[in-house]
């Protein structure tokens, strides 16, 4: 690493270099301000932790983590979702990723953040478990289903599901009925869901729920990319896999009314309701995604790098 270099925390007013960096990392791909700002600034969780190597007045290299409620043994903790990793294509193989998450990583435990966590690619994985440590948790396939010959029970009934425009109180009622149904999960509050999918300033997602005596029993966000339509997020409670198998049928038949050619989501092969997934004809598919972790804190409970507890969907990535 050269003498020169600089490593500092974000300060404002370093936006329009990051934004610029994005761009030369991810061959002239652009991150707008309005997304940079959501992810980052406005988040209900707080701020993210983000360190910057510099040199000079040229921003080489950056690493951030969003802070992310984590629900763990009936806990709130708040943890790292590790993301935006970038480095200038002049100043790749010099150490500069890790050098910078060390330096995020001991300002998490300085904030009493006790995890940082995520989906690595692989193109960053073997650098997350082999230099900085981190746990595999598990392998994430895509659940698929085609759409040829899509198997829908016919007993579903539609009637109980409906399209809502934007969440409400409801909605933390229905979290705080579900959340200790799960060791590890992110948490599923109102201000989490309006602000991960209605605040988005790039994304347009669609929310349903499944409802009884106009409380909710169990909700899901999809969005459609090319020619699929993904299903974000799902939650209903373990007992209550009859309302998750309501919400995927009625996501298929809006799958087919508007001509998508198939219908994806992550789910943990420990949930009841991947089996009724499986008897609707999905399938594991690419592409395969890691979930990975680094608990920081060495007095935090090692059994939240067991698979089995973690609760995920595709929107507690930053990539959907």
């Amino acid at each position: 690493m050269s003498e020169n270099l600089n490593i500092r925390p974000y300060i404002e007013g370093d936006e329009k270099e990051i934004l610029e960096l994005f761009s030369l990392s991810y061959g002239g791909r652009q991150m707008t301000l309005p997304y940079w700002l959501w992810r980052f600034r406005n988040n209900p969780s707080g701020q993210g932790v983000i360190e910057l190597a510099w040199e000079g007045n040229l921003l080489v290299a950056h690493y951030a983590i969003t802070s992310v409620y984590l629900y763990i043994n009936g806990q709130d903790y708040l943890t790292g979702l590790s993301g935006t990793t970038m480095t200038h294509p002049s100043y790749r193989g010099c150490g500069l990723f890790p050098e910078l998450a060390r330096c995020t990583y001991k300002e998490m435990l300085d904030r009493r953040m006790p995890m940082v966590w995520g989906f690595p690619n692989t193109m960053s994985h073997r650098t997350f478990v082999c230099e900085l440590g981190w746990q595999d948790i598990c392998v994430i396939p895509v659940l698929r289903l085609q759409l040829e010959h899509p198997c829908i029970a016919s007993h579903l009934d539609n009637s109980y599901v409906c399209e809502l425009p934007h969440v409400d109180e409801r909605f933390d009622r229905f979290w705080r009925k579900v959340k200790n149904d799960y060791d590890i999960i992110v948490r599923r509050d109102r201000d989490y869901i309006d602000w991960r999918y209605f605040s988005n300033p790039i994304e347009k997602y669609s929310l349903i729920a499944y409802m009884a005596d106009e409380e909710i029993l169990g909700y899901a966000v999809f969005k459609r990319y090319l020619n699929e339509l993904q299903i974000v997020d799902i939650l209903t409670g373990k007992d209550t896999v009859d309302a998750g198998k309501n919400l995927i049928a009625f996501i298929i038949a809006k799958s087919i009314k508007l001509g998508a050619n198939s219908v994806s989501l992550w789910l943990n092969v420990t949930h009841p309701l991947h089996h009724a997934l499986e008897k609707m004809g999905f399938r594991p598919e690419g592409p395969v995604m890691y979930l990975g972790g680094l608990l920081l804190n060495q007095t935090f409970d090692k059994s939240t790098y067991d698979f089995r507890r973690w609760y995920f969907t595709m929107g507690d990535s930053d990539v959907f």
